[in-house]
């Protein structure tokens, strides 16, 4: 098993460790219980045997399916899936159709067969897995779906709702996320909306939260807050939701520019500089009790960033020597280098897209992956006479559509997607006048 899968074992078993300390109810897993469809046979069985300490303490566990949790080939089951066969898990999903969307209540005599919702205690809890483009048109049929529930079964004294999708705002840079009036109407009949998706943690109006992930899976992600939730809701003081920082390596950035320095020497010599000063905050840094582990502090991973314009040969700068005066300073168990030197190609490239800089490069000066790409579709549509006005139009489709298809949605969904997008910005005649009246 390698450092980083360790880490997040590590970081899994302590927050379970601590569900079961704060003798937690049941618990709620938001998709994406695993990082990459391809899991391994080592990583399932310590999931299960993880997940399994909550069943020795008589925990429910209620999962529903993330992105990353899709199946990696047509005719398997799902992980989430597995595990709900297993009884490790009780996996939600709602029951959706072009037009339609139920829920199903769950049968504990039946416990293998999949439902959409199920009552544990005096909460009813639902659950609406990944639906990629799909989303915000499920979040609307949801309020009906819940309310014919309520009809059947009698209204809970607190409704949950476990999603697996995005809140636009929270992240710079990432689109696709729901609007906060589309989940406007959910108010009426969810007291709790309960996030996975995005790593980020955030919350909304004492209403929507999302923990985020419990281990950094990149240096950008190492900046946020991570961790999970203890919420307690009552009837008298509703929803009380703590957020808890989990266990985790520490990430450490180190940003050097290289603007001033007009000669290898001469940047060896700023860079040792810059060391001298930024050991002591790293020590720091490793004394945080959530950095620690059971043997006490733990060995950073350092983000080593260079920016600026270069005014030497870009072949005398040697990476690796930087990332040896970097061990030698702060003893990482990794460095991360990224290079974001400029030179006069990337100059080039960014007098051709419009925008520039601006455009494509994040707020850490870094290029923004997401915004070079629909810069480029932008600029490859405005050469074509037909799409040149409605260039950014253009580019917000083929983004959408290639999103989808590294997600391995449906080719379905995605044909649906490109039908609604072109009516939206290219309506026929027909349309236009149906639009209109």
């Amino acid at each position: 098993m390698s450092l980083r899968q360790k880490d997040m074992q590590y970081s899994f078993l302590s927050t379970i460790n601590s569900g079961i300390q704060d003798q937690v109810d049941f618990v709620l897993l938001c998709g994406d219980l695993f990082h990459h469809k391809n899991v391994t046979a080592q990583t399932l069985s310590n999931a299960e045997k993880g997940l399994q300490q909550f069943s020795t303490h008589q925990i429910p566990v209620v999962l529903i399916q993330g992105n990353h949790d899709a199946k990696l080939y047509k005719q398997d089951m799902t992980w989430m899936e597995y595990l709900h066969r297993k009884k490790t898990g009780i996996l939600l999903q709602a029951d959706v159709s072009d037009s339609t969307l139920f829920f199903k209540q769950y049968d504990k005599h039946n416990p293998s067969s999949h439902a959409g919702f199920i009552d544990i205690n005096n909460v009813r809890i639902f659950g609406l897995q990944y639906s990629g483009q799909q989303t915000s048109d499920r979040l609307q049929q949801i309020p009906t779906a819940i309310q014919r529930v309520n009809d059947e079964f009698g209204k809970a004294e607190h409704t949950i709702l476990m999603g697996h999708f995005g809140v636009e705002g929270h992240i710079p840079g990432i689109t696709g996320g729901v609007s906060e009036e589309t989940l406007a109407p959910l108010r009426n009949v969810v007291d709790y909306v309960a996030l996975g998706h995005l790593h980020k943690q955030y919350s909304e109006n004492n209403w929507i939260f999302n923990a985020g992930s419990l281990e950094a899976h990149d240096t950008r992600e190492a900046t946020w807050d991570l961790g999970y939730y203890i919420t307690t809701i009552t009837k008298e003081n509703g929803v009380n939701a703590s957020h808890h920082l989990s266990k985790r390596r520490p990430f450490y950035k180190i940003v050097f520019s290289v603007d001033r320095f007009h000669s290898k020497e001469g940047l060896l010599h700023g860079f040792k500089r810059k060391l001298s000063v930024e050991e002591s905050s790293v020590q720091e840094m490793q004394q945080e009790s959530y950095f620690q582990d059971e043997n006490g502090m733990r060995q950073p991973i350092i983000d080593l960033r260079l920016k600026g314009q270069l005014h030497f040969s870009r072949s005398l700068l040697d990476i690796n020597e930087l990332i040896q005066l970097v061990e030698q300073a702060t003893h990482p168990v990794k460095v991360q280098p990224s290079d974001a030197t400029e030179s006069l190609e990337i100059q080039e490239l960014l007098t051709a897209i419009e925008g520039g800089r601006e455009v494509i490069f994040d707020e850490e000066g870094h290029v923004n992956r997401d915004r070079l790409e629909q810069a480029v579709f932008s600029m490859k549509a405005g050469e074509d006479d037909r799409f040149k006005h409605k260039k950014k139009q253009v580019a917000e489709i083929l983004f959408a559509l290639k999103t989808e298809l590294l997600s391995n949605e449906n080719p379905e969904d995605v044909a649906k997607t490109l039908q609604k997008k072109r009516r939206q910005f290219f309506p026929t005649e027909s349309e236009q006048v149906e639009d209109s009246s």
